[in-house]
């Protein structure tokens, strides 16, 4: 009796999901809204939780400062304050925990050495462990590391963050970047995407043009080469090769369910392959671990296939750099990988050399 008791339990549980899987789940997906924004952006996932912002030191940041911008956002018509942290390269670096903030930013004015505008991808924020360890490549190659939350994220506006909205957010941080930085002799810019920040650093290089005319804002040049880590090509073909879509990948109507309010929401369609297409001249570096069990490798290979093709009558640097499966290079550690700093020094002599021949 108590054996089929179990029996009887463990079917009903089992009935019970399949019911989920094939029913409940597809409608969720298909129809709501807020299930496909926490799909894409994940802002609700926030560890760890109760930072001090404003001592970087307290999150383990060395010399670094905290500071916010705000602005009007076209996008929700709402006032949005972003959090930002400026971090020094380990050759400017000084006997202080924290740097204090001001307006004169004399150490961005006044140094020479590389910067990079750093966009994070999807959930946590600025201060995860993760992204702490690039901050700190990043300053052993002595690069100035500005990186900061888009709305939703962290300590800025909470804000339900849409595709236009998170760039708009990038937008407003490199205006500011390069208002900060000494016009006469500006150091070399990197905008440095990772994962989903990839897909929002490539929408803002393609529109930078039209960000400023719809903000009434003098051109800015584009920077002056973009770093694409762990990208994928498109964001439907992500969700469709996600490994979580395994569990539901065998239903007939999988594409119609989970693939297809992707491809066609005005809030996100993060089409990289497709804006990176008209900025052939941009110089590029593509990082892909062939152990990345979140964006599978088979999507870089697209994208760099596309860019390939939009560029053949460019001069302008591509940079694919493929780390094998060792040592669990994956997602979120390529900056751990044997050759990961070899392969910025090497890319960025190229663009520095670049930069040196069109001045001359």
């Amino acid at each position: 009796m108590v054996f089929g008791l179990l029996l009887a339990t463990g079917a009903s549980l089992t009935a019970g999901v399949l019911v989920f899987q094939v029913a409940v789940l597809p409608l969720m997906f298909r129809y709501n809204k807020t299930v496909q924004r926490k799909v894409v952006f994940s802002n609700c996932i926030n560890f760890p939780r109760n930072l001090n912002y404003d001592s970087p030191s307290s999150c383990s940041v060395t010399c670094g400062r905290n500071l916010n911008i705000e602005f009007r956002s076209i996008v929700d018509n709402f006032l949005i304050r972003l959090g930002i942290w400026h971090i020094l390269p380990n050759s400017e670096i000084k006997d202080v925990a924290d740097l204090k903030t001001n307006n004169t930013f004399h150490e961005l004015k006044n140094s020479r050495n590389p910067v990079i505008l750093y966009c994070h991808g999807n959930s946590n924020h600025r201060a995860s462990p993760h992204r702490l360890k690039i901050y700190s490549v990043f300053q052993e190659l002595n690069f100035h590391v500005v990186t900061f939350d888009y709305r939703g994220y962290g300590d800025s506006t909470k804000v339900k963050p849409t595709e236009r909205g998170v760039v708009e957010d990038l937008f407003h941080v490199y205006s500011w970047l390069l208002k900060t930085l000494d016009l006469e002799e500006e150091p070399t810019v990197f905008v440095w995407g990772h994962s989903l920040g990839t897909a929002v650093a490539a929408n803002f290089v393609s529109n930078l043009e039209e960000l400023c005319q719809e903000r009434g804002s003098e051109k800015l040049r584009l920077p002056d080469a973009l770093v694409l880590e762990a990208p994928f090509n498109n964001l439907k073909d992500e969700i469709a090769k996600h490994p979580l879509s395994k569990l539901v990948s065998w239903l007939p109507y999988f594409k119609n369910t989970f693939v297809k309010p992707f491809t066609d929401s005005p809030d996100y369609s993060f089409t990289t392959d497709e804006y990176l297409a008209v900025v052939p001249d941009l110089p590029i570096l593509m990082l892909h671990s062939k152990g990345d069990r979140v964006v599978p490798y088979e999507l870089a290979v697209k994208l760099q296939n596309k860019l390939v093709q939009s560029r053949k009558s460019s001069s302008a640097p591509f940079t694919f750099q493929t780390f094998e499966r060792e040592h669990s290079i994956g997602h979120n550690n390529l900056c751990e990988a044997k050759h990961f700093k070899s392969a910025i020094t090497d890319f960025l002599r190229l663009i520095e050399e670049r930069k040196k021949t069109k001045q001359d």
